[in-house]
């Protein structure tokens, strides 16, 4: 049983040629009793992918599950 699932999450700040992709896609599934680490470079996207599966952002379109 999944207790986090996101499908095809994507983040995306600002518009036109300014626009940043912060998430590009992004699949995640963890399931019970998993530990999980999110690593990455600076500015690679982590705190955003945290801060959408928390709620405390959106993605736009709603998808974080």
């Amino acid at each position: 049983m999944s207790i986090v699932q996101v499908e095809n999450l994507t983040k995306i700040y600002g518009s036109g040629e300014t626009a940043i992709t912060a998430l590009d896609h992004v699949n995640l599934r963890v399931e019970a009793n998993e530990f999980v680490a999110v690593m990455g470079p600076s500015g690679c996207g982590k705190s955003t992918l945290l801060h959408l599966i928390g709620g405390l952002d959106r993605d736009g379109r709603q998808c974080a599950d």
